[in-house]
């Protein structure tokens, strides 16, 4: 028989409880530091949000989707159950917290970086959009002034642009808008093409009402085209009309066919003058020719269709190439033959570098990535007005009169970039002087001074598009080491005349006498860093609040334009 005694039980049930309340003390004690525990779940809280803000404005999933990684790889690790000791615990929180700290660095300095990437890219997509229109204008497209407004809003969005997403979209519309602008040159092309071959069917005696109201209808659509799509229906359409204009010209083939013919020995003239290899192209020419000979009229028309097809990308390539490449051997050479000689330092230095050293440096970049024949046409057209700009600068070299009356190279200039009328501001990076037009007619002059040989001022035909008063203008070149960084500095009077952030304004710090000929090259100006500019083209404060005024539109509502020339 056994006896259960009262102080026995009593005694067993207190060890019960003793060990259940040790152990829960000991679990307890196992689980890390509460204030570790927290600051894990705060830095995850931190993470969580700077994904969410990086993806809100913009940063590429492509780019955050390896820290997200590395974020679902943390989230499903586990505490470490232990007993008697709560630091592996603490230690795994804390692990936590720093990888989590360390993953919302990384976020946040994709963000930079995205923002800087695509910052830099709308700038240059801006730059092209800007740089081509001018073009265009100045070759006296109206249909430019299609663009031009949107111009001033693509601007506009880029001055207030701070994420990746707004600058990817000033990116895009600047792409859309300048690839438009290249298909305008080549649509006006095939237009062109198309209404001559009209002329010369109508000169044969040929019917030709269908085809001109074709050609009408065609320019209508020109008139209004803004958008790349546009543009490709235009030219497609031409094209099925210049093919049906190819099957009335049968008709027409012997004299057709010899004016054709010639234009093809043209190019053929021009690929060897470019230094080109040209006894391919001969020989089909041979051929294209022994087919009209023979009567093969059918023939003729399909083969010699096709080969003026395949000689215009290799002859606008060589073009292309040869423009740039002899250009810039022009200026380099005319710009050692007049060095500037340095009494402050005792050195030379060659001349015309805002050329050599600047926009033909940019065009011969652009050819490394040229591919399709607008590619290469828009290089052609840029070298054309670089050279019509450097015989300005070589005229104004050679003029003696004082820079406050009208030089001859600006007139000359007006008039080749069809800007007689109007607001005109022509920039003599030689001379260091500017000169304000209006109508023709000399309004106003100063001195100035331009970009340093490292940092040139670009020469070119453009819209002033961005004015800003006050400015706060801050040092693309980040290493304060560098002798190209400058602190944030406030402008008073900042007028944008070439995209890529060149402006005319105000420089506060210069003394009055820094500004004229050869100021761009080391001289003493303590307060300048004894330099010309980053490529600015900097005046005195009262000229740049004369200049403000000028550009200021006169109709509240609406803007006028304001052409630069710098040359």
């Amino acid at each position: 028989m056994v006896y259960n005694k009262p102080g026995w039980r009593r005694s067993k049930r207190v060890l019960t409880i003793m060990s259940v309340t040790l152990l829960l003390l000991m679990m307890l004690s196992a689980c890390g530091d509460p204030q570790v525990q927290s600051q894990a779940s705060t830095d995850k809280g931190e993470f969580d949000k700077a994904i969410a803000h990086a993806q809100s404005v913009g940063v590429p999933d492509t780019l955050l989707n390896p820290i997200r990684a590395q974020a679902n790889k943390l989230s499903g690790t586990h505490e470490p159950v232990t007993l008697f000791s709560s630091q592996p615990a603490t230690n795994y929180y804390s692990n936590v917290a720093k990888n989590y700290q360390t993953l919302t660095l990384q976020v946040r300095g994709l963000e930079y970086q995205s923002t800087q990437q695509y910052g830099h890219q709308a700038s240059i997509d801006l730059k092209s959009f800007s740089s081509l229109l001018s073009q265009r204008q100045s070759q006296g497209y109206v249909e430019a002034q299609n663009f031009a407004n949107t111009l001033t809003q693509v601007q506009q969005q880029m001055n207030q642009a701070q994420f990746p997403r707004q600058f990817i979209d000033v990116s895009q519309k600047a792409q859309e808008a300048t690839e438009s602008l290249k298909l305008l040159g080549t649509a006006n092309d095939s237009l062109m093409s198309f209404k001559g071959l009209i002329k010369t069917l109508k000169d044969s005696n040929l019917d030709t009402t269908a085809l001109e109201k074709q050609a009408d209808e065609d320019v209508q659509q020109f008139r209004v085209a803004n958008k790349p799509s546009d543009f490709h229906q235009i030219i497609k359409q031409l094209s099925a009309q210049t093919q049906t204009a190819n099957t009335i010209s049968t008709q027409a083939v012997p004299y057709l066919g010899q004016y054709r013919l010639g234009l093809y020995k043209t190019s053929i003239d021009k690929v060897k003058s470019f230094g080109g290899n040209p006894d391919q192209y001969q020989k089909q020419y041979d051929s294209d020719k022994a087919l009209l000979d023979s009567g093969n009229f059918v023939k003729f028309s399909a083969q010699l269709e096709k080969d003026m097809t395949d000689i215009r990308l290799p002859l606008l390539q060589l073009q292309a190439t040869h423009d740039v490449n002899q250009l810039m051997t022009d200026t380099k050479n005319w710009g050692h033959a007049h060095q500037y000689h340095d009494s402050w330092n005792g050195q030379s230095y060659d001349q015309a570098y805002d050329y050599w050293n600047g926009t033909l440096y940019d065009l011969q970049s652009q050819l490394s990535y040229a591919q399709t024949s607008d590619d290469f046409q828009a290089i052609i057209d840029g070298a054309k007005d670089q050279r019509t700009l450097f015989e300005g600068m070589q005229t104004d070299a050679g003029d003696t009169s004082p820079y406050n009356v009208a030089h001859q190279s600006d007139l000359t200039l007006m008039k080749a970039f069809n800007a007689t009328k109007g607001k005109v501001i022509l920039a003599s990076l030689y001379n260091g002087a500017l000169r304000v037009y209006q109508d023709g007619k000399l309004i106003h002059s100063m001195q100035v001074v331009s970009g340093m040989p490292e940092k040139p001022s670009p020469p070119g035909v453009t819209t002033v598009t961005n004015r800003q008063s006050p400015a706060t203008f801050k040092s693309f070149e980040k290493d304060k080491n560098s002798p190209f960084y400058y602190p944030d500095t406030k402008i008073n009077y900042a007028m944008m005349y070439h995209t890529g952030e060149y402006y005319f304004h105000d420089s506060w710090w210069r003394a009055d006498d820094d500004y004229g000929p050869g100021k761009q090259f080391p001289h003493y100006a303590p307060n300048a860093s004894n330099e010309g500019t980053h490529g600015c083209i900097n005046m005195s404060l009262d000229e740049a609040t004369w200049l403000w005024k000028f550009t200021t539109p006169t109709d509240p509502n609406g803007a006028d334009t304001i052409t630069a020339i710098v040359y």
